[in-house]
């Protein structure tokens, strides 16, 4: 393990009145650890207030890179407050735990520096990884096995995903593409993008927007929103069966796909689509005190 002190002077100016200039100090501490991957190892880090970043590399190897930073505009209040800041970095039989937390001595006061943590983790690209983050920020790449995420108040972005992926999410957006896989999703109070996805997934959400661009491998989506518009974009009609529900809100889709509608009132709207091959993925959605939008580019 290699820990590093690393001092650096930020200036930035505020305006009262005058513009001023106010030193910010920032200390940071570097950790650096790697276990040697075997199969059925998986990850498993807990951040807080941290910006987590996995991705897939060709080593037998997992590598994790840990930042934690202090900032304040003085310099021993920054040196103090970081070492509030405590992590884990280890192995217990197959499992790979990170996680930071703040401890402070009995007695002392609460850190006054803006505290921060940073993971960088490389996996083999079948090692399943499972992450929770709160006020920080997720980014997952190029892996092959599965993810589970939990977290609040963290932005979650995924590309280049195949396996499983289960996803719980509040107060955090959630970015995917070219996903590939089975999808379990919760959200609340969230926007939710998914483009050129395959496979299937299942989607619950409840206030926001979401937004789903498929691919012709898509095997079935079953989405169940609240208080939430929907779009539906760049699936073709003749490829799949559709079954969706609007109440308290409306659909709209192409005047040339030729839908059924089997219930149109001022509550509830259910219109449906199937296509003339005899078999076929369904797209089921749900939405209550939102819309639905069907595209077809």
């Amino acid at each position: 393990m290699r820990l590093r002190l690393l001092f650096i002077t930020i200036f930035y100016s505020i305006s009262l009145g005058l513009s001023a200039q106010v030193t910010v100090q920032v200390i940071t501490k570097k950790i650096e650890k790697s276990f040697t991957y075997r199969k059925g190892y998986e990850v498993n880090v807990e951040g807080e207030k941290a910006e987590v970043i996995v991705e897939s590399w060709d080593k037998d190897e997992i590598k994790i890179q840990l930042e934690l930073t202090a900032r304040h505009p003085d310099k021993s209040i920054a040196d103090k407050d970081i070492e509030a800041i405590k992590y884990v970095a280890d192995r217990v039989k197959n499992k790979m735990y990170v996680r930071n937390y703040l401890s402070k001595s009995e007695g002392a006061a609460e850190p006054q520096s803006l505290l921060s943590a940073k993971y960088v983790i490389y996996v083999p690209e079948e090692c399943p990884v499972y992450l929770k983050n709160y006020f920080g920020t997720i980014n997952v790449s190029n892996l092959f096995n599965s993810v589970k995420i939990n977290s609040e108040f963290s932005k979650i972005g995924l590309n280049n995903i195949q396996g499983v992926m289960n996803v719980q999410t509040r107060f955090g957006d959630v970015l995917g593409t070219n996903l590939d896989g089975n999808m379990k999703l919760t959200s609340r109070r969230s926007d939710i993008t998914l483009q050129d996805i395959k496979g299937r997934y299942d989607l619950s959400a409840q206030y926001g927007i979401m937004r789903i661009r498929g691919t012709k491998d898509l095997l079935s989506l079953n989405i169940d929103a609240e208080k939430m518009d929907v779009f539906l974009d760049n699936i073709n009609p003749s490829l799949f069966g559709y079954n969706l529900t609007a109440q308290n809100g409306n659909i709209s889709f192409p005047n040339n796909l030729k839908f059924t509608h089997l219930q149109n009132t001022d509550q509830v709207k259910r219109i449906q689509f199937k296509p003339v091959t005899e078999y076929y993925a369904t797209i089921t959605i749900s939405v209550s005190f939102g819309d639905i939008f069907i595209g077809n580019k």
